[in-house]
């Protein structure tokens, strides 16, 4: 099977595009095998489809049928580089995206290295505060429920020195009682420091270097717990991501995350049947 690709790095989250088209059923076996360290490699895929809304320019389908910021931006950032979009303009982009109610718009701006951008996220179906065992110990952790993906936050004082492998430990242990994607997110809230463990039932266990999602979780579990709009910048092992949360009358109203993506390859993978 040849594959057409194309590879960003959005906030070092690395991301494929997938231009072939490829049957829905076989998304996640598809992605499994390119995001392997033996193929393509990357964190995370999604495939590029035409839209069925006429206002939509493409539509993305990630690989566990989530929502994903990063990706969202990255597949506006190269419709903008096809555009011919120069060095200081800005454009916007509609798209479709999986795990998405409505349209997505990403505003993007040509740097002289890649692209700057900005993304409207969808809203929390819920935040909750739930009870999680690990080891025989009930932690009471606040999980933020999106439509396809949960993230559950850890304060990262939780678990100290071995935050790293307890997270890897409970990403194994709570997956059965877990939608198919779901990541845990060791927060700083004092340093503004956030590492994200993204979990893809059979697929994938990552730590990824840029969460989108994630980063949107963490805006409105701040945003709710202030009962007020935040806007936040967030320190992340691949860069430093935003995200402003708009908070009226007793809840969220807007979700948005800003960063930077650069397209770092574009090519045909080659795979076994």
């Amino acid at each position: 099977m040849e594959l057409k690709f194309i590879k960003t790095s959005p906030t070092e989250n690395m991301t494929l595009l997938i231009q072939t088209p490829v049957p829905r059923k076989q998304h996640l076996a598809v992605a499994e095998k390119l995001i392997a360290y033996g193929s393509v490699y990357a964190e995370q895929a999604g495939y590029i489809e035409e839209p069925e809304n006429p206002l939509a320019e493409k539509r993305l389908q990630m690989m566990a049928g989530e929502f994903c910021g990063n990706a969202s931006l990255s597949l506006a950032a190269w419709l903008a580089k096809e555009k011919g979009l120069a060095v200081g303009e800005k454009t916007e982009v509609i798209l479709e995206v999986s795990g998405a109610d409505s349209l997505v718009r990403c505003e993007i701006k040509r740097e002289e290295k890649g692209f700057s951008g900005r993304v409207a996220m969808p809203l929390p179906k819920a935040i909750e505060k739930g009870v999680f065992m690990l080891d025989g110990e009930p932690m009471e952790l606040t999980a933020v429920v999106f439509e396809g993906i949960t993230h559950i936050i850890v304060p990262v004082s939780l678990w100290g020195e071995n935050a790293v492998a307890k997270a890897e430990q409970a990403a194994k242990a709570w997956a059965s009682e877990m939608p198919e994607a779901f990541g845990i997110l060791l927060f700083d809230e004092e340093k503004g420091e956030l590492h994200p463990l993204v979990s893809v039932e059979n697929v994938s266990l990552i730590w990824e270097r840029g969460c989108g999602s994630g980063t949107s979780a963490i805006g409105a579990y701040l945003a709710a717990k202030a009962g007020k709009s935040v806007s936040v910048k967030l320190k992340q092992p691949g860069g430093i991501m935003g995200i402003e949360a708009e908070y009226k009358n007793g809840s969220i109203e807007s979700l948005s995350i800003t960063g930077n993506v650069s397209i770092v390859a574009e090519g045909t993978a080659f795979l076994s049947e």
